[in-house]
């Protein structure tokens, strides 16, 4: 099982998501964060371009695996919609190529009481799929 989740402006949270993993969450698991910080000063992390670098730090700290999502293209890019769909669909990509059982939180989201991912385990998948018309744009959404 790996739990993921896209981080772009807040490494506190990684922190605390990953304090109620281990308090909470019920089997093993892997947790690996997809950085979709921007290492250019950017709407999305406050103008501060060290916001990347922190992330990164965080996952040293606590040994969890980051993994840089490419996010160059951005800066001309300014819909926050197709910029979470760039993300949720890199780390499709990354599933597919890894094949394992995958939970996926958005960064801030935090488990509050236990988790057990056995009552999950006879589906298939459990997804919320959104879509923006406007732009033809189909993600999952990256909540639990």
């Amino acid at each position: 099982m790996k739990i993921i989740t896209s981080v772009v402006n807040n490494p506190i949270f990684i922190q605390i998501q990953y304090q109620t993993l281990k308090k909470y969450f019920k089997g093993d698991y892997e947790f690996i964060v997809f950085n979709d910080a921007k290492d250019f000063p950017d709407f999305t992390n406050g103008n501060d371009p060290t916001i990347k670098k922190q992330i990164e730090f965080m996952c040293l700290t606590l040994k969890i695996q980051c993994i840089n999502i490419p996010n160059c293209h951005h800066k001309e890019l300014l819909n926050a919609a197709t910029r979470c769909a760039d993300s949720m669909n890199f780390m499709l990509d990354y599933q597919k190529k890894n094949v394992d059982e995958y939970l996926l939180i958005d960064s801030d989201i935090f488990l509050m009481n236990h988790f057990d991912i056995e009552k999950y385990r006879k589906y298939d998948c459990a997804i919320v799929l959104q879509t923006r018309l406007e732009n033809k744009i189909h993600y999952f959404w990256n909540g639990i």
